[in-house]
């Protein structure tokens, strides 16, 4: 943020329940399931001409996840913080 305002009540909050790093966590964590869950079920059984239609299953799969993984994140940091309250 610039010097001249002060940072805003909402950008402290996020800043203070770590945000982007759990959101990093959540989504890195998420797309490496999906990786596997992809090669588990759909390269290795040999999926066929119909893998490509898995690609588009795996996506929904890794921002779900990630989303998940990262309200988790969050709420456990929200927890711990108010505890040292």
């Amino acid at each position: 943020m610039s010097g001249d305002r002060p940072e805003s009540g909402r950008a402290r909050f996020l800043e203070a329940l770590e945000v982007r790093k759990h959101a990093v966590r959540g989504f890195a964590i998420a797309i490496a399931l999906t990786i596997l869950v992809y090669v588990l079920f759909v390269v290795l059984p040999g999926g066929g001409e119909s893998a490509i239609w898995y690609l588009g299953l795996g996506a929904s799969l890794a921002l779900s996840l990630g989303g998940l993984l990262t309200m988790v994140f969050v709420a456990f940091q929200a927890r711990r913080l108010t505890k040292e309250l």
